[in-house]
Parts: C-alpha cells; structure tokens; sequence
C-alpha cells in the first residue's frame, strides 16, 4: 500500500468496479446451452451497501456484456453500469462527467490491463491480489482479498474507515 493510500481514501466520492475478476472470481460457467452466469459474494455486496449508506456511490465498467452483471448491480442499487466498454477510459470519463466529481474523488478496483488507463485517472487506485503484475505496480493499495471473496468489502471498509464513517455502520449493530 502507498504510504497516502489513507489521504486519497478521504476524498472518494465514487467508487468504480470492474467485473470479471474483481466482483467474480474472473471464472465463467458454461453448460451445454453456452454461458450460464458468474458467482458474486455477498460480503461484497454488502460492502456496495456500506459505502451506499455512507453517501459514497458506485459503478461498474465491464468489458463483456452480461445480464447477470445487471441484475446484481440492480440488486445492490449500483447507479452506472457501463457493459462492453472496450475502451475503458472513455466510460469512465462518461461516469465522472455525468457525476460531476473530479478524478482525486474516484477510487477504481481493477485486475487486469484494459484497467490501467483509468487507474492511472483516478484519486485511489486499488488492485486485487490476483490481479497482473502491471495492475498491481501501479497500484496505490492491494486488498489482501481476492476478486469474488470480498475484496470490494475491503475496499469499502477501507474507505469508510479513512473518512471516520465506520463508526456509523456499526453502530447499527450494537443495538
């Protein structure tokens, strides 16, 4: 982790999320009808929640195009899904302008080399263990968690906790 990875996730206000790989486990499965879907943890979802709670939104850029991708992130109320953006860059300028936030306000998760564009944009660029050496190089953290088993969580508490907002989350449990 970079030694201002704490500053940069106090100014986050959006965070954007690959797909396959950071959300999944970058497995597919197919059966004898074709592509049957992808795994997503829950912990992950619930992450997507707290940061909602917290007034930090979210989106998604995908390179592929899959209606599972919008189902949960409808499910989770994940306000931009960008799918089959083969120029990564160029939806994540699409996102930020229609946010009207700056680039120091955006965190990106990505694992692989069509995210090194955006990474490089944006205030917190975050990595997956798993992702590709350069991704990770570039990286201002790694989550000590993989894609698909609740990386996006970590990242989320992270964020939460650099901004003093963790404090909030919990109190609904100790009730």
């Amino acid at each position: 982790m970079c030694a201002d990875a704490v500053q940069k996730a106090r100014k986050v206000r959006m965070v954007i999320m690959d797909v396959d790989g950071v959300l999944t486990d970058g497995r597919a499965f197919y059966g004898d009808a074709g592509f049957q879907g992808v795994f997503f943890s829950v912990h992950d979802g619930t992450g997507v929640k707290y940061l909602h709670r917290s007034g930090i939104r979210t989106a998604i850029i995908s390179g592929r195009g899959v209606e599972a991708v919008r189902a949960r992130a409808g499910t989770l109320g994940i306000e931009e899904v960008v799918q089959g953006a083969k120029v990564k860059l160029d939806a994540y300028e699409q996102i930020r302008g229609r946010a009207g936030l700056a680039d120091d306000e955006m965190a990106y998760m990505g694992d692989d080399l069509p995210d090194i564009p955006v990474m490089r944009r944006v205030g917190l660029a975050v990595a997956v263990p798993n992702a590709v050496p350069e991704v990770i190089e570039l990286a201002d953290m790694v989550t000590e968690r993989r894609g698909g088993d609740g990386a996006v969580r970590e990242l989320a508490e992270f964020i939460l906790k650099a901004q003093g907002k963790w404090e909030k989350i919990l109190e609904r449990y100790r009730r």
